[in-house]
């Protein structure tokens, strides 16, 4: 067999088994036969509402329009709900995976990523928050096949898309335009961010939820909450690192760090706003697959086994927390 027969072969292989992970991935969300998380019965709902409807202009929701006209576009297609939820899931899943060129398909950085996603972000977000999940899974393909700093129409227009479907996507426009930071830059960055949202978060709080309609059911007051949770101390001592790495890292990478560094730079200036803090931190949490994924495809060996061993500890203490300590899946 030829090199060029045997590289087609090894990529059908490989599709085969990204559809049918993100088949049986959709499947598990769809029916939450993990366990049934906060928002289904909701997502149920804005189905069988969005069936109910004669058009997506009719639909009354809170829910973004490019999430609305999906959702409306699909129970066109006859689709059921329990379809519909993993139909979109399993599109995640293989979105996520579309991410990776063909070159780049390593045991190691599959298997880095299979594990890493499925302990820390597939409950979180396929299996709770399906819009995020959409946003998320499109920034994921953008900025992981992010190979230089140029403004590329396609990429723009995808990260717009995102936020059609989760307004708090906005970060990830933000990042776009400052990944050509350099260190130095991005702490700047980190510390003016910081200054501004800690010192005018009650005025641009009230701003943002005259504007988004989905804010109005967040608490505009300041209530007792956890300063860094553990799992995000480790992100923070992550991201240090990485910034001590910054000349070892790829594009990607760099990009991902000045993703990490915003989450860090929102969390501590929305303490007291805990549910703010938190829908950006999670989101945000998509730089951190990228550049652990990222960081096991260089050549460097030192942050190839910071990276692998910073993905096995992260993903079981998330994993842990999501289904024990604080379960966001119910029996």
């Amino acid at each position: 067999m030829s090199d060029v027969l045997r590289q087609r072969a090894r990529t059908a292989v490989n599709i085969a088994f990204l559809v049918t992970l993100a088949v049986f991935l959709g499947v598990i969300a769809g029916h939450q036969y993990l366990g049934e998380s906060r928002d289904y019965r909701y997502y149920l709902w804005f189905f069988r509402l969005a069936r109910a409807s004669e058009g997506v202009s009719q639909i009354d929701s809170r829910f973004e329009a490019g999430f609305r006209f999906l959702i409306y576009c699909l129970s066109l297609l006859g689709f059921g709900n329990i379809l519909i939820y993993t139909v979109i899931c399993s599109f995640c899943v293989l979105l996520k995976g579309f991410a990776f060129r063909a070159a780049e398909v390593t045991w190691c950085a599959a298997s880095v990523f299979l594990y890493f996603y499925l302990t820390r972000y597939f409950i979180l977000f396929e299996m709770t928050v399906l819009r995020a999940s959409i946003a998320f899974s499109i920034a994921f393909f953008v900025y992981f096949r992010k190979r230089d700093t140029k403004f590329h129409w396609h990429e723009f227009l995808l990260l717009v898309a995102a936020v059609g479907f989760h307004y708090s996507a906005v970060v990830f426009l933000i990042v776009y335009f400052t990944g050509r930071l350099n260190a130095l830059g991005v702490v700047a960055f980190g510390v003016i961010v910081f200054l501004l949202g800690f010192f005018g978060k009650i005025v641009l709080f009230a701003w943002f939820r005259s504007m988004l309609p989905v804010l109005q059911s967040y608490p505009a007051w300041k209530i007792p909450s956890t300063i860094v949770p553990i799992p995000f101390m480790f992100d923070i001592a992550m991201v240090i690192v990485a910034l001590f790495l910054w000349k070892r890292s790829d594009v990607a990478m760099k990009y991902s760090i000045v993703g990490i560094v915003l989450s860090v730079a929102i969390h501590f200036s929305m303490v007291g706003y805990p549910t703010i803090a938190g829908r950006f931190r999670e989101l945000l949490s998509m730089f951190i697959l990228v550049y652990i994924v990222r960081a096991t495809l260089c050549e460097d060996r030192t942050l190839k086994l910071l990276a692998v061993s910073f993905a096995l500890f992260s993903g079981a203490m998330l994993f842990y927390g999501m289904l024990f300590y604080e379960p966001l899946l119910t029996p």
